[in-house]
């Protein structure tokens, strides 16, 4: 609890540090630069973008040593301080290229660009060093120290922080073995690195660089995954099938919206025969109506329009001939009573009157 409340107010006073930073050729003091404890940047009185010169004022940098520096927010990228050539350096100061410096020469912390590499560079050069050049413990040195020779190990410790808050320490062990070893703390000798799999105490240990919470290597965390021949057959079988199913259920969904549309159609045509022949019984039966004597009664009338042979219903009736009045012909597709509004004569009654039935 005491360890967090700390590091709180550490951060606290970073940020009222920062926010006292000195601007362009406003004063400052070189024995304030100093590293921060848990991240080992370096800190001064002047804001990111200036550098504190000898004459105690805040400066222009005039190097850079990210090609986005931090800072550097609303600067365009053609106005950024230039970054140095090959064989020189930038400091972290930031004021001006430098030469690099020669094996046994001070460096800064962690600055293995700063070091000159080794001739045979190629043959030295890892991850976890700058063309086989590494700078420990403030010095320079090649990474080329082979099995078995003495080596220098260099440890920093780092502060970082959980999700809920709490701040934790991990240190940093570099050394300046070859490719494929590691320094020994106990008995500093350059020892090989363990395979994925095999037990650890630190990340240095595994050739991947990754010390599980098991104890034991695991696989770089750079390291491509390759998944089994099998699931790409799953794959693929999954998208066919996919595709396959897609296509029958949009054959499926056409065939019924054209049945439908189908029964649609044959039932608005049928209705508008019926219709049609509905105008022409009842024009037959008005001129019918004429032609009787000016006395007939209303009984004889109608039953003089249903003995028209011409509409006589019987089984020998042509299908494709005129039909009795309001009358249609079979749909080939389902009909459904409640899509019609015509007038259908089913049968007749017991009486040998025909009745009408409503639909709709």
């Amino acid at each position: 609890m005491r360890g967090t409340l700390l590091s709180l107010a550490a951060l606290s006073l970073c940020g009222i540090v920062y926010g006292q930073r000195s601007g362009l050729g406003q004063a400052c003091d070189q024995a304030n630069n100093h590293y921060d404890a848990n991240t080992w940047a370096l800190i001064s009185n002047c804001d990111y973008q200036t550098y504190c010169a000898d004459n105690g004022t805040c400066a222009s940098r005039g190097c850079r040593k990210d090609i986005y520096p931090f800072g550097y927010n609303d600067v365009p990228f053609n106005e950024l301080p230039p970054m140095c050539p090959q064989g020189q350096f930038c400091p972290d100061e930031s004021d001006r290229c430098m030469d690099q410096v020669p094996v046994g020469g001070t460096c800064q912390k962690d600055r293995d660009d700063e070091c000159q590499p080794p001739p045979d560079f190629k043959q030295w050069a890892g991850y976890l060093n700058v063309n086989g050049s590494i700078c420990l413990n403030y010095t320079c040195y090649w990474a080329n120290v082979s099995v078995g020779q003495t080596c220098v190990n260099d440890n920093t410790r780092y502060t970082a922080y959980q999700d809920n808050g709490n701040a934790y320490a991990f240190i940093v062990s570099r050394d300046n073995c070859a490719n494929g070893l590691y320094c020994d703390a106990p008995t500093l000798q350059c020892i090989r690195q363990n395979e994925v799999g095999a037990a650890c105490t630190a990340h240095k240990e595994c050739i991947s660089y990754n010390c599980e919470s098991n104890g034991k290597c695991g696989r770089a965390a750079d390291e491509p995954i390759h998944p089994p021949a099998y699931s790409y057959v799953l794959v693929g079988l999954g998208i066919v099938i996919l595709i396959v199913g897609v296509m029958v259920s949009l054959w499926l969904f056409h065939r019924k919206s054209r049945k439908e549309n189908q029964i649609r159609l044959e039932q608005y045509y049928n209705e508008q025969v019926a219709y049609r022949q509905s105008i022409m019984t009842m024009s037959n039966a008005k001129n019918s109506l004429l032609s009787l004597p000016a006395n007939t009664r209303p009984e004889v009338a109608k039953q003089s329009l249903l003995n028209e042979d011409s509409y006589a219903y019987t089984s020998n009736l042509d299908p494709n001939g005129p039909l009795p009045p309001n009358m249609r012909r079979d749909s080939s597709a389902a009909w459904s009573e409640a899509d019609s509004e015509v007038l259908l004569v089913d049968h007749m009654n017991k009486d040998g009157h025909p009745h009408a039935q409503s639909r709709g």
